[in-house]
């Protein structure tokens, strides 16, 4: 993976986060107009400091054959491997003024598009650099008022998904959010 596909992959953290290339998180009551609300909050406390336990079907969505969990700037991260080494990678963002934050800083962005709701958890894609293209995608989902999720994809060609890794990473938020939704 060359550093470029992993900032690609890492880098909305930074945007997601707040930090010092974007602006502080927004609260609620200082949101955008158009952020969508979070019907029926999240219990995702016990997945902040265990990412890979997001995705117990890892393999089945994305036929990954290893993981690894990643110090991330706000929170750890999860990246799962297929067999030819395209990855996924899923991490919560406590505490950074979800949505809000998220369609704050979308002038920063590479992209930033409404995706389907998630079994009626709003989502949007959105990085920091735009790779769509390249095999990249990235979602991110609102769980709670203040707190996101992000599902991340860097596809190499021969995966047969690379014309739409949007779908992928798109599959996978859906599985997480079953995670979630099943533990709450």
């Amino acid at each position: 993976m060359t550093k470029l596909s992993i900032a690609a992959l890492f880098g909305s953290v930074l945007v997601l986060a707040g930090c010092s290339a974007a602006p502080a998180p927004l609260s609620e009551s200082s949101a955008p107009p158009e952020v969508p609300q979070v019907p029926h909050p999240l219990n995702v406390r016990k997945y902040e400091q265990d990412p890979c336990a997001l995705l117990p079907q890892a393999a089945e969505v994305f036929g990954a054959v290893r993981n690894r969990k990643i110090t991330g700037n706000v929170a750890p991260v999860c990246s799962w491997n297929d067999r030819e080494n395209s990855s996924l990678a899923v991490g919560l963002v406590p505490g950074q003024g979800g949505l809000a934050t998220v369609y704050g800083n979308r002038s920063s962005t590479g992209y930033f598009e409404p995706a389907p709701s998630i079994d009626g958890y709003p989502a949007v894609y959105t990085n920091v650099l735009d790779n769509r293209s390249d095999g990249g995608c990235q979602v991110a989902v609102g769980v709670r008022s203040d707190e996101t999720f992000t599902s991340s994809v860097i596809l190499f060609p021969r995966s047969p998904s690379y014309a739409d890794p949007c779908a992928v990473a798109l599959k996978a938020a859906t599985a997480v959010v079953a995670t979630l939704r099943a533990s709450s």
